[in-house]
């Protein structure tokens, strides 16, 4: 349940949480302990955290940390699995918080609800004015629920619609209806120019639930977290080959991530002066960061190196930075450039400093083998260990970063990853000793 690596929270235990959680609100000094409560009760799945979360929710307050702490309470339950809760969180579905409706909505899709009166109440909300009727159309994709194929039809048509109930609605006749006509209208929404448009659709890629569109999300201006999700949940077999897209072929080019590839989207007034290229690269839009990559590379790479070298104090606190930083690095490294200097860096970036799941890991570990093999080679035991690089994404860079490098040893290495717990390491791992 636990995924943010910056939990700020104070640890709480389990005992503590549901103290704060029995107390009346009268008794409580400082509201937001409400969530603090529910936030780490979610660590401790079991009957008593449901039955504790179960009675919070019943409970009805208008002070806005509560209300919070309400929501969060039903995510939780849902996280938990907590099919006695259905019931009870449906009984919120009338309620005149549309942030609680929508988290209900959610959540009783995550239960997989099957309760027929309940499911006609979600259906209800299509015809209501609702702010967010893009989790209404996607809990119903979610339950496979068919009866509304026409209205969600309408609101796709209708040019009131934000383009996520449009991409939602795309993605429910695709699944629901069968409508594969309409994959390539949603393929378009990844080349919106709003980033959160495109991720939202790299989320109804998913539940339209077909492997076709995976080359189409790996050279779209996005996160390649949002990537990686949609390739781990929509393959879900060990085959190299699915409807003709290459899994490992997938997964390299994402994890490889070269900005030369990536279809950028057109940015007006765009500079292409050096200060400039640097500081899009801590810019929050992923197709402004790729355009800069792609743009520095009519720079020498001495002189790129030297600007990021400039910027890096900047920079290594800005985790989404550290992250084109190392991917300009890489490519400066790849064309034949070296700066020693740059270890120091790799050396703070794959420390303990920072969690294993950091998305810049990859790539950091990529700049070592530019770097200096030798080092890289001789951190392999710590890259192959899962207790020491427990993200399965790490532990598959290093297999793929030495996969074209013609050592004897190679064989011997991947090995150490064939009974990995994670399927594409175990796969990869195979290819090599096969190759």
């Amino acid at each position: 349940m636990q995924s943010n690596p910056f939990d700020n929270l104070p640890k709480i235990n389990k005992k503590d949480a549901i103290n704060i959680l029995k107390k009346p609100i009268s008794e409580v000094k400082c509201l937001s302990d409400f969530y603090k409560a529910v936030y780490h009760l979610a660590n401790f799945p079991c009957e008593e955290s449901e039955n504790i979360l179960l009675e919070f929710i019943k409970f009805d307050y208008d002070q806005l940390e509560f209300k919070i702490a309400k929501r969060k309470a039903i995510e939780v339950l849902a996280f938990f699995d907590s099919k006695k809760a259905i019931s009870t969180i449906a009984g919120f579905l009338q309620n005149d918080d549309p942030y609680l409706v929508e988290t209900v909505v959610w959540s009783l899709g995550k239960l997989k609800c099957n309760d027929i009166k309940i499911i006609n109440q979600i259906c209800l909300i299509l015809y209501k004015q609702f702010n967010n009727k893009r989790i209404v159309i996607q809990t119903l994709t979610n339950l496979g629920v068919k009866k509304e194929i026409d209205m969600i039809r309408s609101l796709l048509k209708d040019n009131q619609s934000s383009n996520g109930v449009k991409a939602a609605a795309l993605a429910a006749l695709i699944k629901l209806a069968g409508e594969e006509d309409k994959l390539n209208e949603l393929k378009d929404f990844l080349r919106l120019p709003n980033q959160n448009d495109r991720h939202c659709a790299v989320q109804d890629i998913i539940n339209a639930g077909n492997i076709s569109l995976i080359p189409f999300l790996l050279n779209a201006p996005i996160s390649p977290s949002f990537k990686i999700k949609a390739i781990d949940t929509l393959w879900d077999n060990e085959l190299l080959f699915s409807k003709n897209v290459n899994l490992l072929n997938s997964l390299d080019s994402v994890i490889m991530d070269d900005p030369r590839s990536i279809n950028i989207l057109e940015i007006k007034n765009f500079k292409t002066d050096i200060n400039f290229l640097i500081d899009q690269l801590f810019h929050t839009d992923f197709n402004r960061c790729y355009k800069s990559l792609k743009e520095l590379q009519d720079y020498s790479s001495d002189e790129v190196c030297h600007y990021l070298n400039d910027n890096w104090d900047r920079a290594k606190t800005d985790y989404g930075a550290i992250y084109f930083f190392m991917n300009a690095y890489k490519l400066s490294l790849e064309n034949g450039f070296k700066d020693k200097s740059i270890l120091e860096k790799v050396d703070f970036l794959l420390s303990d400093h920072w969690p294993d799941y950091m998305k810049f890991k990859s790539l950091t570990i990529q700049v070592l083998f530019h770097l200096d093999e030798t080092r890289f080679y001789n951190n392999f035991i710590r890259f192959s260990d899962e207790k020491l690089t427990p993200f399965w994404k790490n532990r598959y860079t290093a297999l793929l970063v030495f996969q074209n490098k013609k050592r004897d040893e190679n064989i011997d290495l991947a090995k150490l990853f064939i009974n990995d717990s994670h399927r594409f390491v175990r796969l990869k791992a195979k290819q090599i000793c096969l190759f």
